[in-house]
């Protein structure tokens, strides 16, 4: 039997942390994925192939693969620790089958047949808008048929030095600390959020939607300052 090396151990264990502390961090985490697969479902009769973009500790391919047995998922994800995890947690779900995992960008994944839909859920506010984000969206068009939606879930908003933009925050703070989250960990979660997170408004989402290729977004999701929006390739 091969015994685990201690980095994939440390690894999958940092996995297993985020993947609790996210949900309790982020303001209507279950209801966005819940409502996402509800969105797909809906949008593919359950059948077909979706690419799952952030595909991170497998979590929503495993949501997506459970909720619709007819449906084949290509989650990606450059955190090979992440997709460590994502892994054991596909197979200990019986979907192997039906789930590949590639440790990549979207980018640099292998041409496909186009996909019936895609998810981009907690993944763009992490790309400034420099032309990257741009970039991701354009990808993420490249992998779709024609009329296939993308379910996208983000940070959004103008500054946070917009006034009701920093009262949203102080209502994400007691939130946070109603969900358990030490006082120094919601501080740190912050000051993740001001120096790697790059919110843009939803106006703009909408042109960067336009300019990859997309239909205008329809939300369907909002809690806080997070959104989520449907955007059909044109």
């Amino acid at each position: 039997m091969t015994t685990p090396s201690l980095d994939r151990i440390y690894a999958a264990e940092k996995a297993q942390a985020y993947d609790r502390r996210i949900r309790a961090a982020i303001p209507g985490y279950e209801a966005l994925h819940q409502l996402a697969c509800m969105v797909v479902a809906e949008a593919t009769g359950g059948h077909g192939r979706v690419l799952v973009a952030g595909a991170g500790t497998g979590a929503e391919c495993v949501a997506l693969g459970q909720a619709c047995p007819g449906l084949h998922l290509v989650g990606v994800d450059p955190a090979g620790d992440m997709l460590t995890l994502a892994e054991h947690k596909v197979a200990e779900h019986g979907l192997t089958d039906r789930v590949r995992l590639y440790p990549s960008q979207v980018s640099e994944l292998p041409t496909f047949e186009p996909f019936d839909a895609a998810t981009l859920l907690l993944v763009l506010h992490f790309l400034p808008d420099d032309g990257a984000k741009l970039g991701l969206l354009t990808d993420m068009a490249k992998h779709l048929k024609p009329g296939a939606p993308l379910v996208l879930g983000d940070l959004f908003g103008p500054g946070w030095d917009e006034p009701w933009q920093d009262e949203l925050r102080t209502y994400w703070r007691h939130l946070q600390k109603g969900m358990g989250i030490a006082p120094a960990d919601i501080d740190r979660g912050f000051a993740h959020v001001d120096r790697d997170i790059h919110p843009v408004t939803e106006a703009r989402l909408g042109e960067l939607m336009e300019q990859a290729g997309f239909a205008p977004p329809r939300p369907f999701f909002r809690a806080l300052c997070f959104g989520g929006w449907v955007a059909r390739r044109a």
